[in-house]
């Protein structure tokens, strides 16, 4: 299916039904779907999706970007600080909030009212900051109440606010961020966020104003009641002035001498998690106007100010720039590393260090972060699925994900949340791979086949944290190896980690003691139980995991055991379509002995083909028959997906609430065969707990769904899935950058940027220098932004005449080609070019698909592109 939405798709999927409503609104959005009778829910789940014409055509449209005015502003908060260095909101109106950048862990639970999905938080804040515009004797501070119009729009990682007020002849434009290269961890890992202000004058006759940034010392914040003084000194340097903030203990006199009878004395300030220091800068010229040096004990509050003074003639705008920036060393992550440290601490002193890096490095910083943001969305595809799709990058820049003093990077499930960088959770991630590579590599290194492996090749799921395997993490680690060397520039990783990735391999090989490739026995997994029999899902993920393998174990010479994992590859694929395909989907055969536990038996179960949707991920061959997994996928749209997940959960009540009544989803688990139901898969309900989660829309599933229905061609429906997560997160009812699951930005929800390498049709594999692209939108005219192992730009290409003109340009970085696949019918020749240099090539092709091989190994540098024409 391409991009056009043809005439039997439209009479399909754009029925409108002229009965009375069931009730089912968007309020503040286009109506999806509808109007409904009650009738159409007799089956909970309607066949009929009745998607509204207006609706799906804007799933497809181009579209304007998103842009948040008053009254959609409550809930806004974008992550603006560094990967693993804390987390901070910028929220919709300009001003910081949620400060969790003080090592105290502002933790959220996934239960009852408490749930941040159902109550979204509110922005509020612990200390004064603020930024200020002053004209005359008048002082507006920048926020919503001060302006009557104000706007947001988040093209993560950059918020950009803008300020405009009849009674104010100056506009303001704010654009927050923290330093964000993709491929350049560490330089995107800064304890720091720059604000960049253009300001302008509006009005006929010039201005004098002075725009300010205040802040109060928020160091030792949360144990005020200690003995302690705050200090805040002003500095000047070249390029900048600076505002810094810290604490020192009070000194002992001779009457603080410890006694027999003195209570036992409060740890010392510097080893509290919140010691440390702040730092606001200005950054160019010196400051025109500074807070002086001054001390104050504990029980005060301590704030300071920098200002610049602006003369703007009519017309004129001006640019100013402050840099906020903390330093908080002791960090302790509750109930796993105690004085873990932060890895920010290991690059710099002090806040003041930061500031000065970020001064120093300001221009290439800043450029280079906005040349990715522009490089993202200088794109063919539509403006809402970019956003949503990329949104959850975020999540690393927030106290989900962390980078100790060791380097280690290790991450919740969500804020505060199951510890142990958990393995099928982050198994469906798949933004951090391809945008910072490197850390995916470290958690394989040192974790997955470092600590939590056993002398027997099982890994237990949390690390260190747990004591028992699960075998789909264990698949994931073995694909996620697999994808870890594609994004390398060479073997090395590969080689390195094989004999401890073929170890993982074979653990599974004997979990499955007969070699047929399905897997029986106890299957723990990511719904938190042991699973028994034969489980599509997870011996789906097997027999991906062994395609993985046999690659591996191909390009390092292992024949032998390629071979071995080659056979119980072609068994297991025969095995998951002859036993468990009823003629619809793909179900599990429950183990009679285990009819007490958790099995989703004859439903309609979520991830039944997520085999499949990772063997598209990282280019493996086919792993279940493609008829066979359409007609599945087509039935997670026809059984699960619903308009409206209230009747559902009327019904079916465990679960918690990730979808409300009133909103469109696609549940876990139906059950459209009347031999198995609910209670049977709660192990005779004696495990609703478990069971629960099929009542649930959970956002990471979904991602999934979503991209793997997009790789078969299923373009309207996985566009469908992942718009109603989108409108879900609507400004209007919740913070649209924290997809919540089991606590705030939930991990799982990476997964989104699996969904956009879906839709480019991506495939890269560094070490064999190839990439490729199969634009799944509008492949007549695409462009999309690409990321490998040395660099990154973006791709571009025409379909006219018979004849395929595309360009991969390099933005940042190198990258080193050999092969190149792209998507064309009857492709006959081929002609390539760099620095308009032709270059040897061949062409040769499966069906619609063409590899251009070219006669030597090429490296396109920053600046550089290589241009195909196939005709």
């Amino acid at each position: 299916m391409n991009s056009r939405i043809t005439d039997w798709q439209r009479r399909d999927f754009l029925k409108v039904s002229a009965a009375t409503a069931l009730g089912l609104t968007f309020t503040e959005l286009p109506g999806i779907a509808g109007p409904f009778t009650r009738e159409d829910f007799d089956h909970l789940v309607p066949a009929d999706k009745k998607l509204s014409a207006e609706w799906v055509e804007s799933l497809f449209a181009r579209g304007t970007p998103a842009v948040l005015l008053s009254g959609d502003l409550k809930y806004v908060g974008m992550p603006v600080g560094g990967i693993g260095a804390g987390q901070l909101y910028l929220g919709g109106d300009g001003r910081l909030w949620h400060w969790d950048i003080f090592n105290e862990f502002i933790f959220t639970t996934d239960k009852g009212e408490n749930c941040h999905y159902a109550n979204p938080l509110v922005p509020s804040s612990p200390l004064a900051q603020q930024f200020t515009l002053k004209i005359g004797a008048k002082v507006h501070p920048l926020n919503g109440e001060e302006f009557t119009d104000v706007k947001f729009r988040g093209e993560y990682p950059i918020g950009i606010v803008e300020y405009a007020d009849p009674n104010v002849p100056l506009t303001v434009k704010l654009e927050a961020f923290s330093p964000f290269i993709p491929l350049n961890t560490d330089d995107s890992s800064l304890p720091a966020t720059i604000f960049q202000f253009t300001v302008r004058n509006t009005s006929a006759a010039p201005i004098e104003a002075l725009l300010s940034g205040e802040l109060e010392n928020g160091v030792c914040l949360h144990h005020r009641t200690e003995a302690g003084m705050l200090r805040k000194q002003t500095l000047h340097e070249k390029g900048l002035t600076a505002l810094l903030f810290s604490a020192e203990k009070i000194l002992a006199t001779a009457s603080d001498t410890p006694s027999a009878n003195t209570p036992k004395p409060a740890p010392a300030l510097e080893t509290l998690p919140d010691f440390g220091t702040m730092a606001l800068a200005l950054l160019g010229e010196m400051a025109d106007e500074a807070s002086t040096d001054s001390t104050v004990p504990f029980a005060e509050k301590l704030s300071g100010s920098l200002g610049r003074k602006l003369k703007l003639a009519s017309g004129e705008s001006v640019m100013v720039t402050f840099v906020l920036s903390w330093h908080f060393p002791n960090l302790s992550i509750k109930d796993s590393f105690k004085d873990c440290g932060r890895y920010y601490a290991t690059k710099f002193s002090s806040a003041l260090a930061v500031t000065q890096y970020v001064a120093a490095q300001f221009e290439r910083l800043s450029s280079q972060t906005r040349l990715w943001r522009d490089t993202w969305y200088d794109s063919s595809l539509p403006f809402w699925f970019l956003d949503r799709t990329f949104l959850n990058a975020s999540i690393l820049a927030t106290s989900t994900c962390y980078r100790l003093g060791n380097g280690r990077f290790y991450g919740w499930e969500g804020v505060g949340n199951c510890k142990g960088t958990c393995g099928h959770v982050y198994l469906y991630a798949q933004a951090t791979a391809r945008l910072f590579p490197d850390l995916e590599r470290d958690v394989r290194e040192r974790v997955d086949f470092g600590v939590a492996q056993q002398p027997d090749g099982a890994i237990h799921f949390r690390g260190e944290f747990c004591d028992i395997p699960a075998v789909d993490s264990q698949a994931g680690y073995v694909l996620r190896a697999l994808r870890e060397h594609q994004m390398s520039a060479d073997d090395k990783f590969l080689r390195q980690l094989w004999p401890k990735i073929k170890l993982a391999a074979e653990w599974l090989i004997k979990k499955d003691d007969n070699d047929d490739g399905l897997i029986e026995s106890n299957q723990h997994n990511t719904l938190d139980t042991d699973w028994f029999g034969k489980v599509a899902w997870l011996s789906g993920l097997y027999v991906a995991s062994l395609a993985a393998a046999t690659q591996m174990a191909d390009e390092v010479g292992d024949l032998e055991f390629a071979g071995q994992c080659r056979k119980i590859l072609e068994a297991g694929q025969k095995k998951l379509s002859e036993e468990l395909f009823d003629g619809e989907y793909f179900i599990n055969k429950v183990d009679s002995k285990h009819l007490d536990s958790i099995n989703s038996g004859n439903g309609c179960e979520i991830d039944q083909v997520f085999g499949q949707s990772w063997a598209f991920q990282v280019g493996l061959p086919r792993i279940f028959p493609a008829k066979k997994t359409v007609s599945a996928l087509k039935s997670l749209w026809r059984y699960n997906f619903t308009p409206d997940v209230g009747p559902y959960r009327a019904a079916y009540k465990p679960g918690r609430w990730y979808a409300m009544p009133g909103e469109a989803g696609l549940l876990m688990c139906s059950f459209p065969r009347s031999d198995w139901d609910f209670k049977q898969s709660s192990g005779r309900g004696k495990a609703d707990w478990a069971a629960g989660y099929f009542n649930e829309c959970m956002n990471g599933f979904e991602h999934q769904v979503a991209g793997h229905m997009i790789w078969e061609g299923m373009t309207l429906e996985g566009l469908a899935i992942e718009r109603t997560v989108h409108d879900r997160y609507n400004a209007s009812r919740r913070n649209p950058w924290n997809e919540i699951e089991c606590g705030d930005h939930y991990a799982r929800s990476m997964a989104s940027y699996g969904v956009y390498l879906a839709a480019c049709g991506y495939e890269y594999h560094g070490p064999k220098q190839h990439i490729g692209f199969a634009p799944k939108l509008t492949p007549e005219n695409f462009k999309c932004a690409y990321t490998g192992a040395e660099g990154w730009g973006s791709y571009t290409q025409k379909l006219e005449g018979g004849k395929l003109n595309a360009c991969i340009a390099v933005h940042w970085g190198k990258i080193k080609l050999k092969t190149i696949a792209l998507e064309m019918a009857d492709a006959r020749s081929v002609r390539v070019f760099s620095q308009d240099k032709a270059l040897p090539a061949t062409l040769s092709h499966d069906g619609r698909r063409i590899l251009i091989t070219l006669g030597n190994s090429l490296e396109a540098s920053l600046g550089q592109s290589i241009k195909i024409t196939v005709s």
